[in-house]
């Protein structure tokens, strides 16, 4: 389970729903030059697969989904674990990028403060999902295992 975000040229409008029907985003470049730059501002970024670059730390992780197409023209962030360092990673890398993400659990654009509100409730509901797949299961295995 992660917390994802999708990144790309979009306009400088308020909400994602004020975007212009007729807007038409422009590429970010080649993704190499994408992945150059993130590797410049979050050095310990992996990109040792070109498409799929892992920022991993102790208690948070970040999957940076750049695709395989020579001209990038968005990713993904796929976020895992828990803490403010990894919205810090986040705000870093769509700083570094020249690009806004929209965050996927909200539907708007990924702003500091909201984000790390959204991250929460998202944290909140993987643990409660976590804690469930825990529990022991009712039938056949759990009555002989006393579960």
């Amino acid at each position: 389970m992660s917390w994802d975000l999708y990144a790309q040229d979009f306009p400088d409008v308020e909400t994602v729903a004020a975007i212009p029907d007729d807007f038409l985003p422009q590429p970010l470049g080649p993704r190499g030059d994408v992945t150059a730059r993130i590797k410049a501002a979050i050095p310990a970024a992996d990109f040792s697969d070109p498409s799929w670059g892992l920022i991993l730390q102790d208690d948070w992780s970040v999957e940076v989904n750049v695709g395989d197409d020579a001209i990038c023209n968005g990713f993904s962030l796929y976020v895992r674990g828990g803490g403010e360092a990894a919205m810090d990673c986040v705000a870093t890398i769509l700083q570094a990028t020249g690009t806004r993400g929209v965050d996927m659990q909200t539907g708007e654009f990924f702003e500091r403060k909201a984000a790390s509100d959204s991250f929460g409730v998202w944290q909140s509901y993987r643990d409660q999902i976590v804690a469930e797949a825990r529990k022991p299961k009712p039938g056949f295995f759990g009555r002989l295992f006393g579960r």
